[in-house]
């Protein structure tokens, strides 16, 4: 049996028994590290948020990739069935906080959270949802809080955020100069708020810049992730440093990069099995982030039953990593940002395209390549390796990307790249996988 089948059987064997669990509200003691209550497989790991005595899962469910139907989770539909195990076999082994936004899943996320919570005493449970950095105007935000209520089939929001700060003329316009900052505060000062903070994809100044605010920030999402930690860009470290100063919690997101930290390069899947070869690179990501002391929860965005399995069993007992491994990690880090790829976490915050470029798909197949130290090089030798790579890229293009959605047909509008959280030239970096494209084409 593979380690997947592995995974399969032992989901199959627990979700049966879920929705009786799912009754079960969970207690909340006061203390920082809490084992949770024995289900099939065990429960995540509670971590106690210092602010307010929220016990929190260590797992949170990012419910921004469910599994879809009739196309990906732009263009298809959520598949119902296996979303709703999923997110009951999560809950069942103690996941208890939930991440939903106005955005995802075209806003039927919200709908399929509401649809599954409705069904676990409400107490049990903690629900994060997000103001979406489209809204203009007061009236709109207001409006879309209704709607979320609604959606979500709640009263209040236990977390909620100002969603994808980017950028301080945006955060101004909406927030401060439109009233929304207060209009949250007001509604936080209800209760149909618990606790208010933001999500984070600006540059330090912009942070500096938000904690400076006449706020007090209940706590801060943050992308964090092994490869992140010391980019020079990104700075990781930093944002964790400046709320860990603060003493605000932080919320991890993409903790494995969009899954490129799954498919890692063959060095760096050598190197980190030489330190423990029954750590997969998604229990080293999860970890990573789980080990430093100020993340309440690390969410994970999972599509699959066995990645929540796997995800749950990570996070089930834990233990921090040592010193000695987190160091090894920012090895690793130093090696694989040797590597060529393209530094897309497939969010698909860029689409749609207006000339229907499948963005995300295009990316995925040159870091595929990539990952695989398998990209053709058109300047090299024409030997039978680089026929060989030459056909597999090829293929994989041709087989993953429509033709009508191909990298030719971007005319550079860039509309796209001011809406990347990770900072793309996305016209760019199109170009240049149409080049290696065209390149592979003519031989």
């Amino acid at each position: 049996m593979t380690r997947e089948e592995a995974l399969r059987s032992i989901a199959a064997g627990v979700v049966a028994g879920t929705l009786g669990l799912a009754a079960c509200s969970s207690e909340r003691k006061p203390q920082t590290e809490v084992p949770a209550a024995p289900a099939a497989g065990g429960r995540v790991t509670l971590r106690r948020n210092m602010r307010n005595g929220d016990e929190v899962s260590l797992l949170g469910f990012g419910c921004m990739r469910f599994p879809t139907v009739g196309g990906d989770r732009y263009t298809g539909t959520i598949d119902e069935e296996p979303t709703l195990e999923m997110l009951d076999y999560a809950y069942a082994h103690g996941v208890n906080y939930f991440d939903t936004a106005w955005m995802y899943h075209g806003g039927k996320s919200e709908e399929m959270v509401g649809k599954a919570l409705k069904r676990y005493p409400r107490e049990s449970f903690f629900l994060a949802d997000k103001m979406p950095p489209t809204a203009k105007t007061l009236e709109e935000a207001k409006e879309i809080f209704s709607t979320q209520l609604e959606r979500c089939g709640v009263e209040y929001f236990d977390y909620y955020l100002c969603h994808s700060i980017s950028r301080q003329y945006v955060f101004q316009n909406l927030y401060i100069d439109e009233g929304v900052l207060d209009y949250l505060l007001e509604l936080k000062a209800e209760g149909r708020i618990r606790n208010l903070g933001f999500s984070f994809h600006g540059d330090m100044a912009l942070f500096e810049w938000l904690l400076s605010q006449p706020v007090e920030w209940d706590f801060v999402q943050i992308q964090m992730n092994w490869l992140d930690w010391r980019d020079r860009k990104l700075q990781a470290e930093r944002l964790y440093t400046m709320l860990a100063e603060r003493k605000i919690p932080v919320i991890v997101m993409e903790p494995i990069r969009g899954g490129a930290l799954i498919d890692l390069p063959a060095s760096v899947r050598s190197l980190l099995a030489s330190a423990d070869a029954s750590l997969t690179p998604a229990a080293w990501a999860l970890k990573f982030c789980a080990s430093y002391p100020y993340v309440l929860t690390v969410l994970s965005g999972m599509t699959r039953m066995e990645h929540v399995v796997e995800n749950c069993a990570t996070m089930t007992g834990f233990e921090p990593l040592s010193e000695e491994r987190l160091e090894l990690l920012q090895r690793a880090a130093d090696i694989y940002r040797n590597n060529t790829r393209i530094d897309c976490t497939d969010c698909f915050y860029c689409m749609p395209c207006p000339y229907g470029v499948d963005i995300a798909g295009i990316f995925r197949v040159y870091n595929r390549c990539s990952d695989e130290q398998l990209l053709p090089d058109p300047s090299g030798a024409h030997d039978e390796e680089y026929r060989r790579r030459r056909r597999r890229m090829l293929n994989r293009y041709r087989n993953t990307v429509a033709e009508r959605s191909r990298a030719e047909h971007c005319i550079g509008c860039n509309e796209c790249s001011p809406k990347c959280p990770q900072g793309l030239d996305i016209p760019r970096q199109i170009d240049r996988v149409e080049e290696l494209i065209e390149a592979l084409r003519m031989g």
